[in-house]
């Protein structure tokens, strides 16, 4: 399956997660208006995501991204953490 899910967050950047999924999240891409320092770190927080159960909570994937050494600006691993569970239900 593949979803596509998308939130502005407080501050107004846009966060969009698009993932493909079965029992496992295969694939993940993280777009939006953001910044990220450094830039690279972004196939790292995708990778972060990839690999968990579908099922997975928002808790759980929060402190999966967190671990990524990364400067999330205008969003934060939680903002992440929940768009990409709202797009897996």
């Amino acid at each position: 399956m593949q979803a596509t899910e998308s939130k502005k967050v407080p501050d107004g950047k846009l966060v969009r997660v698009e993932v493909t999924y079965e029992e496992r999240i295969t694939d993940v891409a993280i777009t939006g208006d953001f910044f990220l320092e450094p830039p690279e770190a972004l196939a790292e927080l995708e990778a972060a995501i990839e690999g968990h159960p579908a099922s997975v909570s928002a808790t759980d994937l929060e402190a999966a991204i967190a671990e990524v050494d990364a400067d999330l600006i205008g969003f934060d691993a939680g903002d992440l953490a929940s768009v990409t569970v709202e797009a897996l239900q």
